[in-house]
């Protein structure tokens, strides 16, 4: 490995968090990382990581070869992609996070439509809950409800979300619909709960004002494709992201609970990506295909 590559492997252990994710990352094994990194220590005179066991921290020297590798990474990443496109080419590959019911609904529709019109690219999705670690994970682009856009990243809205309760015909025939906002304290229902996230207490707004009802759900889970079939299924009352129903309302396997009754949207839900001077054209491409497949999802659309 020559030098360039050693420093771009050194920058890839301290952004990855270790050797072991950097091995990962690489296709290599942790001990080929860990002798290429002694190796630049060495050609460089210096030393860039203090090591123990159990611990690492970078040297003065460190950080200075973290903050020109990572200029360095860059500019590589810039002309490899600047001479992608002068040749007009989508390819390579994308690194792609969505939140689980999110993913489901608006980036894997994104990410068929993106591989069936460019059949040189590659996508690499992750769906999860977890907090968005962006730089951490390599991503090129993240969806996430809510800005989740620190640094150098940016958040671009690209879908609202509206909220909706729903039913299905098969429990409206067993249990009937509420009247009013507060009987939902008193009828089966499910919700959405995950770690300090529980959400139990129905906020809506009656004569322009936000109250809220507390229900007991019979049911809860932490995620938001699963809350929606437990609705589908009968089991209770959802407190549910409009469009994550849209095609449920359509064929009639959901049914809408107190149509007129205005609920506060949750956070739009945003694409994230980082700041760039420019833009790929995989990168260009996908997020086209993410809007088009957003857009599907609004109000009044239809889909093809």
């Amino acid at each position: 490995m020559d030098q360039i590559g050693k420093i771009l492997l050194f920058r890839d252990v301290i952004v990855q968090g270790g050797f072991s994710h950097a091995a990962r990352l690489r296709g290599l094994s942790h001990s080929t990382v860990s002798k290429q990194v002694k190796a630049l220590e060495a050609e460089l005179g210096v030393t860039l990581l203090h090591r123990t066991s159990r611990t690492m921290s970078l040297t003065d020297e460190g950080r200075l070869a973290l903050d020109c590798s990572r200029r360095m990474g860059a500019h590589i990443d810039e002309l490899l992609e600047r001479l992608e496109e002068m040749r007009g080419d989508v390819r390579g590959e994308i690194k792609v996070s969505a939140l689980v019911h999110v993913g489901k609904h608006v980036v894997e529709p994104a990410v068929a439509t993106y591989l069936r019109e460019h059949p040189g690219a590659r996508v690499s999705l992750t769906l999860d809950d977890e907090p968005l670690h962006f730089t951490r994970d390599g991503l090129d682009l993240a969806v996430r409800v809510g800005r989740h856009a620190e640094g150098s990243l940016i958040a671009r809205k690209l879908l609202d979300n509206d909220v909706c309760l729903a039913a299905a015909p098969s429990f409206v025939k067993r249990h009937g619909l509420p009247k009013h906002p507060t009987d939902l304290a008193e009828w089966p229902t499910v919700a959405y709960a995950s770690g300090a996230v529980d959400i139990s207490v129905w906020t809506y707004v009656e004569n322009g004002e936000f109250r809220t009802v507390n229900v007991s759900p019979v049911y809860r889970t932490n995620d938001g494709n699963a809350l929606r079939e437990a609705v589908c299924a009968g089991l209770g009352i959802g407190y549910l992201s409009t469009f994550s129903v849209r095609d449920e309302f359509a064929s009639g396997r959901l049914t809408r609970v107190l149509p007129d009754l205005e609920l506060p949207a949750y956070e739009p839900v945003y694409m994230i990506y980082a700041a760039s001077e420019f833009v790929s054209p995989r990168l260009n491409a996908f997020v086209r295909c993410l809007e088009d497949a957003a857009r599907s999802l609004s109000p009044g659309s239809t889909r093809v």
